[in-house]
């Protein structure tokens, strides 16, 4: 029995020395931490994670909403009155910022870590209304400080809260994803354009084409269908020979001619015209290939004749009067016959250009 009494004691004394030192070290860490709270900021710090490619916002703005515009003395006001949380949510609720951290360190030191939201499209609305459209489909308003250059989407109706508006923000954010991440198609394509019914079209920086790309369906084909009739047609008819180029048919590249004629607006009377233009054309050029081959037969049916009348005759008293015929003062000799129709027969081929013929020569000469 005297065992268990003293076993019992001992566990007492345990007992009650375990008390004692935890509420020692309660009691003198409730009383470090009262220290700490009345002690002051040493230094506040605010640190952008991408502030070499973005300056939307800077370091004094950030200062002013966390701290100068609610008239807080951060250097002489205990920490323990600092609302932490609160300079967060601030920070948080500016449109440029996307995410935000705020805490003391063990030096005292306040810090603010900021990442700024990244700008994907810059929109202007049919009211010139204009802002940024980022990456989650949130609004960004414009800067005074800073002036981000990227795609632009202009002619969008007014973006509201409801289901068909984050329909088209999506749309125009992974249209304008897809063109930024092919250096051909950022180089090349300057503008976007949302028409009435919500479909887009594109504005190249070289050639005057207009392309009607529709919806965001299948997208990448339609920019290789495109890039290839750029490579194979383009490059050996040239850039001015197409007004439109239309992506809205699958696996298809509709291009349509740029042509001067003056027509009903009609898109089947338009293309009627065109084919008729060439037509005519053709037909020109035929006729004046037949006109030109007449010619020739006829020069050389001419040359024929004068040739086969070249024949010798007999010295008589015809020729000697003939040989009279010799050059006076009196005046021009006069031309025979043969000798008329010869020279006119000549002065015709010379106007009319015809080729050089070999005529056939009299035998009996």
């Amino acid at each position: 029995m005297k065992m268990k009494r003293k076993i019992s004691i001992r566990k007492m004394l345990q007992v009650f020395l375990t008390v004692v030192v935890s509420t020692g070290c309660i009691i003198a860490i409730v009383s470090a931490s009262k220290i700490e709270d009345e002690k002051t900021l040493t230094s506040v710090a605010v640190h952008f994670k991408n502030d070499k490619k973005y300056h939307f916002i800077e370091e004094n703005e950030i200062m002013d909403l966390t701290i100068n515009n609610r008239n807080i003395d951060v250097m002489h006001t205990p920490i323990s009155k600092l609302d932490i949380h609160s300079m967060e949510q601030i920070i948080m609720a500016d449109p440029w910022v996307a995410h935000a951290q705020v805490f003391i360190d063990n030096n005292r030191v306040l810090q603010m870590y900021v990442t700024q939201r990244l700008p994907v499209a810059r929109i202007f609305q049919k009211d010139s209304k204009s802002y940024y459209l980022d990456g989650t489909l949130s609004i960004m308003p414009l800067s005074q400080n800073y002036i981000y250059y990227t795609t632009v989407v202009t002619n969008v109706p007014e973006l509201m809260n409801d289901s068909i508006s984050w329909a088209l923000r999506k749309q125009i954010v992974s249209l304008v994803n897809t063109i930024q991440a092919d250096s051909f198609w950022n180089a090349q394509i300057s503008q976007v354009i949302v028409d009435s019914v919500g479909a887009f079209e594109l504005v190249p920086v070289l050639g005057e084409q207009k392309i009607l790309f529709g919806d965001v369906s299948g997208m990448k084909e339609k920019f290789n269908n495109l890039f290839l009739f750029y490579k194979n047609i383009l490059n050996r008819i040239g850039w001015d020979k197409y007004e439109t180029f239309d992506l809205r048919f699958k696996n298809q590249v509709v291009a349509s001619p740029a042509l001067p004629y003056n027509g009903p607006g009609d898109k089947a009377v338009d293309k009627m015209n065109w084919i008729n233009s060439i037509v005519e054309t053709e037909a020109k050029n035929d006729a004046k290939d037949s006109v030109h081959l007449a010619e020739v037969k006829t020069a050389k049916l001419i040359a024929a004749k004068t040739a086969s009348k070249k024949v010798a005759k007999p010295v008589t008293k015809a020729t000697a009067k003939n040989s009279k015929n010799t050059p006076s003062k009196k005046g021009p000799v006069k031309k025979t016959k043969q000798q008329t129709i010869k020279s006119k027969t000549n002065d015709k081929d010379k106007k009319k250009k015809a080729p050089k013929y070999v005529y056939p020569q009299n035998k009996s000469n």
